[in-house]
């Protein structure tokens, strides 16, 4: 952090101690940020049709849309059990997910947006972690 972070941080921190953010307008309320500094020149108006209507940004849909096949491909996991043919078919759609990941990286906006791939071993231990819980104790 430079000097003139600490700075910054010192005065910010005091001035919280002192109660000067407390009175804001505002205050405890949700911040009403309508413009997005990660949309393409022009695209503005497209972007807000899309949100005033339920939808969002493609890259988001899709990133919702890998977690929800990852917590389903756990589900059926732990529905199978520990079973070689469960775990081989469990890393074949760690495989495609990590193909639809690949892609979804190349589309987001900005790095901080991209997701790690996925590796197969540790979200077999994952999944498997309450069934072999539940199992363990039971003998």
């Amino acid at each position: 952090m430079s000097i003139f972070e600490r700075i910054a941080e010192d005065k910010i921190r005091r001035a919280q101690q002192e109660g000067k953010f407390d009175a804001l307008p505002g205050a405890g309320k949700p911040l009403l940020i309508e413009e997005n500094p990660y949309e393409p020149e022009g695209a503005g108006p497209a972007y807000r049709l899309l949100k005033n209507n339920g939808f969002t940004l493609p890259w988001i849909e899709e990133g919702l849309e890998i977690e929800r096949e990852l917590e389903e491909a756990r589900r059926q996991l732990r529905q199978a059990g520990a079973g070689e043919d469960a775990r081989r078919a469990f890393e074949e759609r760690i495989a495609g997910l990590n193909r639809r990941i690949l892609g979804y990286n190349l589309r987001v906006p900005a790095p901080v947006f991209q997701r790690q791939l996925l590796d197969a071993p540790d979200e077999i231990r994952k999944a498997l972690q309450g069934v072999t819980r539940s199992t363990s104790t039971a003998e």
